[in-house]
């Protein structure tokens, strides 16, 4: 796995030839993805090659994502119809991403999404050049986030929860989102332009030094 403070991409292969590439951000309750993944949303909205889907939940709307919501009824009937990319299970509650990722992918274009560590095989199966981002963060500061959301009716159940089947030592890149979020967006935004085909830039140095894949 590589971290932070350097380049990530391990087979330089992939960032060639203007194929698409699947990036999912996995991570414990509160770790700040969807925080990270808003930034960068932000920061990459005029570059085309960069899609970020909306993610389909079994939960009524609420501040700190922006999703779409069904009831469980109609989350069933259309992932019987093939509607969904990924889907899996957390909390009490269903979550999918649509399955025109799949055409945005073929297109070439990065997809960025926030899915479940139980989909990481799952994900690899699905497409050829899978990036998986892991985010963490002290589970002080994550229980504090949970906190704030207002919507957190088992904080402690979400900051235990493990992952059996889930390997992060696969993990493409670890973000420890400790310090500011303007400063882990940088790092994100960094990473995904990079896995795009960029360059790596020593943001975290502060230094000039860059690194083309491969």
């Amino acid at each position: 796995m590589s971290s932070d403070s350097g380049p990530a991409v391990s087979d330089p292969a992939k960032v060639r030839g203007g194929r698409g590439a699947l990036v999912v951000v996995v991570g414990p309750s509160g770790a700040g993805k969807d925080s990270l993944i808003d930034g960068a949303r932000a920061r990459l909205s005029e570059n085309p090659r960069f899609f970020f889907p909306r993610r389909v939940i079994t939960r009524t709307p609420d501040r700190s994502e922006d999703h779409k919501t069904i009831s469980a009824p109609e989350f069933a009937e259309a992932e019987r119809r093939g509607e969904f990319f990924l889907t899996w299970s957390a909390h009490g509650l269903s979550y999918g991403i649509p399955a025109d990722v799949a055409e945005r992918l073929a297109d070439g274009q990065v997809v960025v999404c926030n899915v479940s560590r139980t989909v990481t095989e799952a994900a690899r199966q699905r497409w050829r050049d899978v990036f998986v981002v892991l985010v963490t963060a002290p589970a002080a500061m994550r229980a504090e986030r949970l906190a704030a959301r207002g919507r957190e009716l088992i904080i402690g159940e979400r900051l235990d929860r493990r992952v059996a089947d889930f390997d992060a030592g696969k993990a493409d890149f670890e973000l420890d989102n400790l310090t500011t979020i303007d400063a882990a967006v940088a790092r994100f935004t960094n990473y995904l332009q990079y896995v795009s085909g960029g360059v790596w830039r020593a943001i975290d140095a502060g230094a000039a030094e860059q690194t083309t894949p491969g």
